[in-house]
């Protein structure tokens, strides 16, 4: 008996093609949103955060009429030392020991109730001298990496609490907080953390949208173009733009006025 072959081969069709391919279109966006809800929420996040370390310092303002860290008195058992009073939340307000109301602000802030923190307790003696890490010395952030700070801005003369990653360690001749906004300096001790994107999207929700005006400032680490947060180097009264062009490298801290006024 005489075998027959098939040669026909089995094929997709179209119909099948173009479900194969809708549904990898329909992955590829979901992947995509996701990626765009986490990093909103992430955004919401650090706004939300900022808020609220400023309702806290007015809250202590109204129990006190002091600033947390500046406080001549010693309000419970976490505060390590006394503030000069000088409406001031200095990161180092005394040079020669140093002492750091920025990071005692963290513990008179915990004493009344206004904050819920597990940092490690910070002494008298050079509190300040060593970096200090996110969410181990200073309170964490939403951001993977970031933690919060507090200093007095020299030049646009606010209370700010700093999105900063971990800071370096305290030299004499540098802040916390640049004294030219923005400027081309590395005179400060916070780091680089969110973009020039995403910090562009901050200012512009809760301020003015501008780096160097406003309750949200921007801190530039270095005048190369390719790695600033922004147009602006020096001091100046122009308005500085954010380097959105850079894309997503980390190159802007942020600081956010907590003061009463504010």
């Amino acid at each position: 008996m005489k075998k027959t072959f098939s040669s026909k081969k089995s094929a997709f069709s179209l119909i099948e093609l173009s479900i194969v391919l809708i549904i990898i279109g329909l992955l590829i966006a979901g992947i995509t949103g996701g990626a765009s809800l986490i990093k909103s929420s992430e955004l919401r996040s650090i706004m939300g955060e900022a808020r609220g370390y400023a309702v806290a310092v007015n809250s202590f303002f109204t129990q006190y009429d002091q600033y947390p860290g500046d406080a001549s008195v010693r309000v419970g058992n976490a505060s390590a030392f006394d503030g000069d009073r000088d409406n001031k939340i200095e990161y180092v307000n005394d040079a020669t020991t140093p002492m750091s109301e920025g990071l005692d602000a963290w513990f008179d802030l915990k004493d009344i109730g206004a904050i819920d923190l597990a940092l490690t307790p910070i002494t008298v003696a050079n509190p300040a001298i060593n970096a200090k890490v996110p969410v181990t010395d200073i309170p964490g952030s939403k951001i993977k990496g970031a933690g919060w700070a507090f200093d007095y801005h020299n030049l646009s003369l606010q209370n700010v609490v700093v999105l900063t990653g971990t800071t370096e360690a305290w030299v004499a001749t540098k802040d916390l907080v640049n004294s030219a906004t923005p400027a081309a300096t590395t005179d400060n001790l916070s780091t680089e953390i969110i973009s020039a994107p995403d910090a562009f999207s901050i200012d512009s929700k809760i301020d003015d949208g501008k780096a160097n005006s406003g309750n949200v400032q921007a801190i530039n680490n270095t005048a190369a173009d390719a790695t600033a947060c922004t147009n602006k180097h020096l001091t100046t009264s122009a308005p500085a733009e954010y380097r959105v062009a850079n894309g997503a490298k980390k190159t802007c801290a942020l600081t956010f006025r907590v003061d009463v006024s504010s």
